[in-house]
């Protein structure tokens, strides 16, 4: 059996995976579903990368897991590729679902078209951090 850690994007939190987590459950496979800091019930809350990696690892940790398969969604494939390189032996493999796949060196929109300029841009105007989303009308 294994333990599924299932991180979902940027704009999303836990409840994105309501609809997996029960067929997992019912494969026999354990389901844990993360919302990373700052992210939907938490938005404003200001965090960066590294606290989304420490996040996962925290959680895997406190809950003494094994055979993990880490799931990233979205923006959440690069603190998920970083969390595996930290959780070592617990670690069974890792899935990227329409994710962002860490390259060493490489930030997260580096494979953007405009190569992540806009956004790079966009982060700088708003203090470092990623700026949060309209709301939707």
């Amino acid at each position: 059996m294994a333990d599924f850690v299932l991180v979902a994007g940027a704009r999303l939190g836990s409840w994105a995976w309501d609809d997996v987590v029960p067929h997992l459950v019912a494969a026999g496979q354990d389901a844990l579903p993360l919302t990373l800091s700052g992210l939907a019930e938490g938005r404003g809350e200001p965090v960066g990368q590294q606290t989304h990696v420490q996040d996962i690892v925290d959680e895997i940790e406190r809950r003494n897991l094994r055979e993990v398969v880490l799931v990233g969604h979205s923006y959440s494939g690069i603190p998920v590729g970083q969390a595996a390189e930290r959780i070592g032996d617990r670690l069974a493999r890792v899935v990227f679902v329409d994710a962002g796949v860490p390259a060493d060196g490489e930030p997260f929109v580096a494979a953007w078209p405009d190569g992540g300029a806009a956004m790079t841009a966009t982060i700088a105007e708003n203090g470092g951090f990623w700026p949060v989303a309209a709301a939707a009308h």
